[in-house]
């Protein structure tokens, strides 16, 4: 481990607020808060405002966004100044840090452009990268929290492992903008679309219809990576964590799946919208996860043939 036990619990604490912070984003969205304060960065020209339900919640949101950012200010200023940091690390820090930094802009455009798609759809996005990144670099600040097998990966284990949470970030961002264009309830029914699979894909009929079809895929893919996983169980390079990891992964799909529907039948009330984003985001930290173990235990049986070669050469004859 690089950093203390304390460290590393105060960082995955971070990321556990800075999803929280995105659920509470996605609440104001569903509550058409947005705009409950008008001006940025002030609200009503105050800094703490009048209380008004809806006014507070908007007025919480930043307030929370704040804390989260002076808490990162201090945990990546901590990493960049411990010399065992490794550089990686260190750039990963960087670019989160570039990624809030344009969060906070971003933030300030959704109030001043009046709620603009594009606007609030790369708000989303930013809150991701971000979130994505924390959990990244706190996988790497414990790099011995993985367990290795016998033999390295094979390198298409490696590959759809890195496929995953690529292909759910794609889906994040058509979820958005499905939210920020008020596409959810244009379809009526399930899992047709008004009486057909794929009525167009044009408009708001046909974010949702992509962003359907989009969600089908994923867990096609889930359940490949959970056959392919249980069907190498007995392989030299196969560990229970990496099994355990693509059953979680599994899982959370499956939950995201009835929370989709259910959101939809129930004609997307605030709460089940607020979880249906929630779950979207732990299925692309479990995708991170998972897709850094399978490099790990790639990358160290590499290291481990490296650093003993008469072992390597004896597996060569």
């Amino acid at each position: 481990m690089l950093v203390s036990r304390g460290f590393l619990r105060l960082f995955y604490g971070l990321v556990v607020a800075t999803v929280g912070l995105m659920a509470l984003g996605a609440g104001v969205r569903a509550m058409n808060a947005g705009l409950s304060c008008p001006d940025w960065p002030l609200c009503f020209g105050q800094v703490i405002p009048d209380f008004h339900v809806g006014v507070w919640f908007e007025f919480v949101h930043r307030a929370y966004a704040g804390l989260v950012a002076l808490v990162f200010f201090g945990c990546l200023g901590y990493l960049l100044f411990k010399p065992q940091i490794p550089r990686l690390v260190k750039r990963i820090g960087v670019i989160a840090l570039a990624v809030l930094l344009l969060q906070i802009i971003m933030g300030g455009l959704t109030v001043l452009k009046l709620l603009k798609v594009s606007v609030v759809t790369s708000h989303l996005m930013l809150a991701t990268t971000f979130a994505a990144c924390l959990f990244l670099i706190g996988s790497m600040l414990n790099p011995n929290g993985v367990r290795r097998g016998s033999q390295p990966a094979p390198d298409w284990f490696r590959t759809l492992a890195l496929i995953f949470p690529v292909a759910t970030f794609g889906q994040i961002w058509l979820g958005g903008l499905v939210a920020s264009s008020y596409a959810g309830a244009v379809c009526v029914d399930f899992p047709l679309c008004n009486g057909q699979w794929v009525p167009t894909l044009h408009g708001a009929i046909g974010l949702q219809v992509m962003h359907r079809f989009g969600a089908y895929t994923l867990f096609l893919f889930a359940f490949a990576i959970f056959g392919m996983v249980h069907a190498h169980r007995r392989s030299s390079w196969m560990t229970s964590q990496v099994s355990h990891i693509s059953r979680a992964l599994l899982f959370v799909v499956l939950a995201q799946v009835g929370v989709g529907i259910a959101n939809l039948l129930m004609y997307i009330p605030p709460g089940m919208t607020v979880l249906h984003q929630s779950v979207a985001i732990v299925i692309l930290l479990t995708g991170i996860r998972f897709a850094y173990i399978a490099n790990r235990i790639a990358a160290s049986a590499e290291v481990t043939a490296e650093a003993y070669p008469a072992a390597r050469q004896a597996q060569t004859l």
